[in-house]
């Protein structure tokens, strides 16, 4: 229908799913029609809507793109716009839709009578579509929600798909839509509505994704749990969908002003990510492991992710790759004991070599793998010196929970020094809830240290949780969402693959002269988590 025949008070109706599959129909009263001007978008149809699907809840994000029909002089129903906005008022009743020759790229002309509301378009928001996270358990969805939130940027945390699952869905107007940036154990997509079908072509949402032009995602159906009722309507805290992406029925192509644009058939080039966890039997010090560490358990997490580098988009590796780490080792782990050891292979085939990038790596603090394997994901990403197609990402990781501890009391050394000398260094250690024991290393001056009265401070390992590290890698993710990386990084495959493989981790006692800073390792302990700190006077001599 065209814009110039949509009039104030048609009562008109508006298809969408509440819940599960099914495409439930309400009714929208149009109120008005409104003007653009050079700060909206273009026109909109003010609507208000009402029925038993939405009088509890009124309307919110996952509504975006849902079909308002009016009928015509003849009474046949026609397509006359896309539910896009929501203008925050109480019961989210009242919204905007973009009117579908927008959604189509084409320019309405509103009737005459269409009146001007600046104030209302400022006021309107879009109802905009979070990132919806599935497979995760609860400990990863509140910290993935949290980096969310101070990157500003909205992600909902779903449960997975339905026990018994659902049948494909026919992407026809009204059908829940997922704009996917990955697929499987670990999925994440946009959740909107169908709001146009002409043959494969399809049109959803009403307005952006992210307004980025081009892009290269997973075209997917969606089930719908229930609409989470809020009727506040204030940014953040609106009624919403709680859905869950689906099956991947075809390719989303382009993010327009108005509209998200896909074609149901093939899917899009995806890269394989596979993570592997395994916990070591034993005993733990100081107690029982979890029941699941003693059976020496296996998860394995498999999902498909979206690459856009061609279009300078970038891709998910570093986020799905992390998520299912963490999520692998929650369900693994059981709980996470105070003490850990991680032994983690990293291996990324890509067509351009035979040999696959990657590193092995032990870790006792639990930060470490998730800050190794977040920055050999983005460099991947980032990498822009010629043709790189990437084909698979696994990870393999073992853990345990009966590393010994103990502690750094104090330590002692000669008096004075000279720059580049080495000097015997005697430490006090305590095994935790052990005996008392002493352990001498040689540690070597560094040549340019000024002489004077200086002092050696030495530190043990400072564990961070595993919780705390996958966060910090979901806070990189959203910090770099939608752009390319400024630094040049290798400029070879070869110098990329070898820098990957020079991420060498030495877990032990550190020191350092400066005043801040953790300093280089001098006493390496990848079997023994050593905590503490000491100082040293030493009088350096010319």
């Amino acid at each position: 229908m065209a814009l110039s025949d949509v009039r104030p008070g048609m009562q008109c109706s508006a298809l969408s799913v509440v819940r599960g599959t099914e495409i439930a129909r309400f009714d929208a009263e149009v109120i008005d029609v409104i003007r653009g001007d050079a700060a909206s978008s273009g026109p909109r149809i003010l609507f208000r809507v009402s029925g038993p699907a939405v009088d509890a809840t009124g309307i919110g994000p996952g509504f975006s793109g849902s079909p308002i029909l009016c009928p015509d002089g003849d009474g046949v129903e026609r397509n006359a716009g896309a539910i896009s906005e929501g203008i925050g008022e109480y019961g989210n009743k009242v919204g905007l839709a973009t009117p579908i020759e927008l959604v189509l790229g084409e320019r309405p002309r509103a009737s005459r009578s269409a009146r001007r509301a600046p104030g209302l378009l400022r006021r309107a928001r879009r109802l905009s579509t979070p990132l919806t996270v599935s497979g995760l358990s609860q400990p990863l969805r509140s910290l993935l929600s949290r980096a969310a939130r101070r990157a500003g940027r909205p992600v909902l945390a779903a449960p997975s798909g339905p026990f018994l699952g659902f049948p494909v869905q026919d992407l026809r107007p009204g059908a829940a839509v997922s704009t996917g940036l990955s697929s499987g154990d670990v999925g994440i997509g946009a959740i909107g509505t169908v709001a146009y079908r002409d043959g494969s072509a399809v049109w959803a949402f009403g307005h952006p994704l992210d307004d980025l032009g081009p892009r290269s995602l997973l075209l997917q159906d969606a089930y719908v749990y229930t609409v989470v009722n809020n009727p506040v309507g204030a940014e953040g805290i609106s009624t919403y969908k709680l859905a869950v992406p689906g099956h991947t029925v075809g390719s989303l192509t382009n993010d327009t002003l108005n509209a998200v644009i896909g074609r149901v058939g093939p899917a899009p080039r995806t890269i394989g990510v596979d993570v592997t966890v395994r916990s070591d039997s034993g005993d733990c010090e100081g107690g029982p492991c979890p029941p699941s560490m003693n059976g020496g358990r296996t998860r394995t997490l498999r999902s498909q992710v979206t690459d856009e580098r061609d279009l300078e988009l970038g891709s998910s590796l570093e986020l799905v790759t992390s998520l299912s780490l963490g999520q692998a080792l929650i369900e693994v782990l059981g709980a996470e004991p105070p003490r850990i050891s991680t032994s983690m292979c990293l291996r990324i085939r890509v067509r351009e070599r035979n040999r696959p990038l990657g590193f092995c790596n032990d870790y006792l603090d639990g930060s470490g793998p998730f800050e190794d394997l977040s920055a050999a994901l983005l460099l991947v990403d980032a990498f822009k010196f010629g043709k790189l197609t990437p084909l698979s990402v696994s990870v393999h990781a073992r853990v345990r929970g009966d590393v010994p501890e103990a502690f750094l009391l104090r330590a002692r050394t000669r008096r004075s020094a000279r720059p580049g000398k080495r000097i015997p260094i005697r430490l006090s250690l305590r095994r935790s809830r052990g005996p008392l024991y002493s352990r001498t290393f040689i540690y070597r001056v560094p040549e340019n240290i000024r002489p004077g009265k200086r002092v050696l401070k030495l530190r043990g390992v400072v564990p961070a949780s595993l919780l705390d590290g996958s966060e910090e890698s979901f806070d990189l993710f959203f910090d770099d969402f939608g752009s390319q990386s400024s630094v040049a990084g290798p400029r070879s495959i070869d110098a990329l693959a070898e820098t990957i493989a020079g991420f060498r981790r030495r877990e032990g006692l550190r020191a350092t002269f400066a005043g801040k800073g953790r300093g280089p390792v001098v006493l390496p302990t990848p079997r023994l988590l050593l905590r503490g700190s000491a100082r040293v006077p030493l009088r350096i001599t010319e």
